[in-house]
């Protein structure tokens, strides 16, 4: 079974979009535990400040999101935070989700961000929600 890292923008995705969209299929396959992922106290207060913004508050009302949060928590395998390494992707605030998946021996980090599907050499593999489907076989 594959370990992975989910950037928070992952989860942030399906919260939000259609459930046949690659982020909703990931984490239907986490939820379902076809696909194990890493999570750190520093992810799970980011994707609560995230969903917690007001331009998320038509989705994340009457405790959704808090209870999304939960879900996350309560169905990974919760570690650590990271030692981060600074200057390992183009933005540091990422650096924490590569340390975590090298830290933890993840098959991959799954990002939408830029910052981190161009980052090289890093020592983990980088997929974004479409080829995560792909490398996973969740598009069949």
């Amino acid at each position: 079974m594959s370990l992975l890292v989910f950037d928070p923008n992952v989860f942030v995705s399906a919260f939000i979009s259609p459930r046949r969209s690659a982020p909703a299929l990931l984490v239907e396959a986490f939820l379902d535990g076809r696909v194990q992922v890493l999570v750190c106290a520093c992810l799970i207060d980011e994707l609560a400040g995230v969903l917690a913004r007001p331009k998320f508050a038509r989705h994340s009302g009457d405790g959704r999101a808090r209870d999304f949060v939960a879900t996350i928590s309560d169905h990974a395998i919760e570690v650590g935070d990271p030692v981060m390494a600074a200057g390992v992707t183009a933005d540091p605030d990422d650096d924490y989700l590569i340390a975590l998946a090298r830290a933890h021996d993840a098959q991959a980090v799954v990002s939408g961000d830029r910052h981190l599907l161009d980052a090289t050499d890093v020592g983990v593999g980088v997929w974004s929600p479409r080829a995560a489907v792909g490398h996973l076989g969740l598009d069949t």
